[in-house]
């Protein structure tokens, strides 16, 4: 996007928001915005931080005025909300409304819950900085993200889980105020402690931005020729469709559940499915935190999803012969400190495979021990501890 297509859409955006902003007031003394706490996550989503949260506010704090944002198109995870009550159309006049007047922006996403540019309605709107903005993260951070995420974001709180990320976010190449970052673990992890496995194995890459369209650039994916092109893409569809791979699938009863990134969804249906043994998961039709808790061994690359396994004591690999164009090396070393091996050609992959069914899927030693140092807190109070986070938040 040039500077004069920025200019026109962020242009666009001030008339919108000015005009919604005039609407707002005859609907600030309803009962419905009064101290609101909006929550969402990519406003097509209930299954990540800012669902585990709705539900904990809902169920144990029915005194807060918490609403949910989503998509009501997106069915499964509209149902999953609706029973708890409070949804909001996402990108409803509604949405915008609530947005406006509530009082905590909470989400596990940034650039979804905000109908516009948050510094566009912090400059124009919020010029007395009135609204707290929680943000809920999607993982842990491992890499080094202070040019995409930092002070500069207009953050009021930033959930952070173990003590080594919380040590990173602190740090002045960052730019958060003191007091911003807190440690108090993922909504969702409050979740990990009781699960049922199930005889699948996940696999779950993290996704390639230079090789895609990302859903928030709006330009669509019609042409998908350079994926298809990609090494990412014919290193993956080549380990699904390894014959020994497949072999040790069916001999042992194992199902492969295949989950593409969220963004790498649209183009899931490029890849080769020789297998009944292998499953093609569609975002709306799994929760990704239940394939999490029932798979028995998890397959990944740079995903922080890892620590979603490895905090529940399973085994996982790295498979990292395709290296990570947004991975820029943080505090976290893959040798040093990984809950598995890491791993750059596919036969090695499979062997490791085999290697973990004959141990009955046990993790092994040296890694328990790297989990046990890393979540120094394991326990089920996460939300509780994020609730009273933000009840002690300040202007």
């Amino acid at each position: 996007m040039n500077k004069l297509e920025k200019f026109n859409r962020l242009s666009k955006q001030a008339v919108d928001m000015l005009i919604y902003n005039r609407k707002s007031h005859k609907y600030k003394n309803l009962d419905k915005y009064k101290d609101m706490w909006l929550i969402s996550e990519r406003g097509v989503e209930a299954k990540d931080n800012g669902y585990a949260f709705f539900k904990y506010l809902r169920e144990n704090h029915p005194e807060i005025n918490a609403h949910y944002v989503i998509d009501s198109s997106c069915v499964e995870d509209y149902k999953r909300v609706k029973v708890l009550g409070n949804i909001i159309e996402y990108g409803s006049l509604e949405h915008k409304i609530a947005f406006l007047l509530c009082k905590y922006a909470i989400s596990s996403h940034s650039g979804y819950l905000e109908p516009w540019s948050y510094k566009l309605y912090k400059l124009l709107i919020d010029r007395k900085n009135e609204k707290f903005f929680v943000f809920l993260q999607h993982g842990i951070i491992l890499s080094d993200l202070s040019e995409y995420v930092n002070g500069k974001m207009y953050i009021d709180l930033f959930i952070t889980t173990t003590k080594r990320e919380y040590k990173s976010l602190i740090q002045e190449n960052y730019g958060f105020k003191d007091g911003v970052v807190a440690r108090t673990g993922l909504a969702r992890y409050d979740n990990l402690s009781d699960f049922n496995l199930k005889r699948q194995i996940l696999l779950m890459p993290t996704w390639r931005k230079n090789i895609i369209n990302p859903s928030y650039t709006k330009v669509g994916n019609d042409d998908q020729s350079l994926f298809v092109e990609s090494a990412y893409f014919k290193t993956l569809n080549s380990l699904i469709n390894n014959k020994r791979f497949i072999e040790l699938l069916e001999e042992n009863d194992i199902e492969l559940i295949f989950y593409p990134h969220f963004e790498m969804q649209p183009y899931k249906g490029n890849f080769k499915i020789n297998s009944n043994n292998i499953i093609m998961a569609d975002k709306d039709e799994y929760s990704v935190q239940e394939l999490l808790k029932s798979s028995m061994m998890m397959i990944t690359d740079y995903s922080s999803v890892a620590f979603d396994f490895a905090y529940m004591k399973k085994p996982l690999i790295y498979y990292q012969k395709i290296k990570d164009d947004k991975y820029i090396e943080g505090y976290f070393d893959y040798s040093k400190d990984g809950f598995g091996p890491q791993i750059f050609d596919e036969n090695t992959v499979v062997s490791q495979v085999e290697k973990n069914i004959k141990n009955e899927f046990k993790m092994e030693d040296k890694y328990l021990e790297r989990v046990d140092k890393c979540f120094d807190i394991r326990d089920t109070n996460n939300c509780q501890r994020i609730y009273e986070k933000i009840l002690e938040l300040k202007k």
